[in-house]
């Protein structure tokens, strides 16, 4: 049985319209709470970023979950602080389970729900469709329910630290105007910060700004003469860097200095997981440092798997998203910048961008569709793919994939060699748009 309205972050869309009206998302909370007591959860923290809707959904889906479990609200919080939460209640001895209402780097109009089991990382496949089902089934949910209890962000901050910059390094901070935008000024201090996305608006969450639109930092780096910039999405739970030409640094070059940082200090890593999406250029590096690398499916749920696999506790996606396990249970991008400014801080000043790895060259092309055919089901698209292979063998590597949360086909091809790059994404394309009859 396949989900139907769970995607790789949750369940998202458009903010107050199917799934996701006042009226579903209360029967949402009540599909929530009949699973999560099966499982023997006693919790449930709830937290939501700054988006207009967040308050009316947060209210209509407590309303939901009845008294079936004690709830515990954090309010307007990231993301990782609910997961972190949630991971640290259940450990005290209290089965907990999480919700996030946010839409990540979405629109201001969009909204979602994200879900977290007792370890703090994303729910299982079984537990979404066991909430899909009891969504289903239900009748009118509950509309008796006791006062949620309120809980401080305070531990969670304590937990992460901080860090005081020096008076000379310069630094801007862009918090997209989302759930990072109070939290990140009381961990980064300093002279030499100036910040872009703040305050919290949920009419502008990521509206020109944030990790998914970096050319206003970019811009605001290069003006100020800043050493760094830095970006956090609309819920916090990545970042991305630019550095001081205004040029893009990834979440793979990140995990990159993150892991030379432990060399350094005789704490290598064991190993690294990535995705499909992974730049070659990273697994290259990492190969020649001796630390092993493996992909995983796009989405932090696979990574965390693979991680509990094999016992590592650092992974990354190139779009900013770092799951370091020894800070958090999950993605985390404050816990990411604040790890890379302390790594950097760790290198003499004339060698402190003197570590990145040489990508090979990426690119990514989306294409909008009306319907999701499987791509099993595009002749034409599986013939060039197979064709393309034949050419070149292990010199290219394709991924194609549909979004998670929108309807769009995205097609990744990486290779040794920029030309062969742009042949492939022109076959690749061109045959996508004939199998979606575009």
């Amino acid at each position: 049985m396949s989900l139907r309205y769970f995607g790789t972050d949750g369940i998202r869309g458009a903010a107050l319209r199917a799934p996701l009206t006042l009226e579903e998302v209360s029967r949402w909370g009540a599909a929530w709470a009949q699973v999560a007591r099966r499982d023997g959860v006693k919790q449930l923290v709830v937290g939501w970023d700054p988006r207009t809707s967040s308050g009316p959904m947060s209210e209509a889906f407590i309303l939901g979950v009845g008294l079936g479990l004690k709830v515990l609200v954090l309010g307007m919080v990231p993301t990782p602080a609910v997961a972190w939460q949630v991971a640290e209640l259940s450990a005290a001895g209290t089965k907990t389970w999480g919700l996030m209402i946010s839409a990540s780097h979405n629109p201001p109009e969009d909204n979602g729900l994200k879900g977290f089991n007792e370890l703090g990382e994303k729910l299982e496949e079984d537990q979404e469709l066991a909430i899909e089902a009891a969504f289903e089934e239900l009748a009118e949910p509950t509309t008796i329910s006791a006062p949620p209890e309120r809980i401080e962000l305070g531990p969670y901050l304590r937990h992460m630290g901080g860090i005081t910059l020096p008076p000379d390094f310069r630094v801007v901070v862009d918090c997209a105007h989302g759930a990072t935008a109070e939290a990140a000024l009381e961990l980064f201090r300093g002279e030499g910060i100036h910040w872009l996305g703040v305050p919290a608006d949920g009419r502008r969450i990521n509206v020109g700004v944030g990790s998914t639109h970096l050319d206003a930092l970019s811009a605001e780096v290069v003006a100020r003469g800043a050493h760094l910039g830095i970006a956090f999405d609309g819920d916090g739970d990545r970042c991305l860097l630019v550095d001081g030409s205004g040029q893009v640094v990834d979440g793979d070059q990140m995990v990159w200095l993150l892991a030379q940082d432990r060399m350094a200090c005789a704490d290598a890593p064991p190993g690294v997981v990535g995705t499909l999406m992974t730049n070659g250029g990273l697994a290259q590096a990492l190969g020649e440092a001796g630390i092993p690398f493996v992909r995983t499916a796009v989405g932090d749920k696979y990574l965390l798997r693979e991680m509990a696999k094999r016992g590592w506790d650092l992974a990354a996606e190139a779009s900013g998203h770092l799951i370091q396990k020894r800070v958090g249970p999950s993605g985390d991008g404050m816990a990411a910048a604040l790890a890379v400014l302390r790594a950097l801080l760790h290198r003499p000043e004339d060698r402190r961008w003197a570590w990145t790895f040489r990508p090979w060259p990426q690119r990514l092309v989306n294409v909008k569709a009306r319907d999701r055919k499987p791509v099993e089901a595009c002749s034409d698209l599986l013939a060039a793919m197979a064709a393309i292979e034949a050419r070149w063998g292990d010199g290219v590597r394709q991924v194609v994939r549909w979004s998670g949360t929108e309807p769009k086909l995205r097609l990744m091809v990486e290779a040794r060699e920029a030309a062969w790059v742009e042949a492939a994404l022109a076959e690749l394309e061109a045959a996508s748009r004939r199998d979606l009859a575009l």
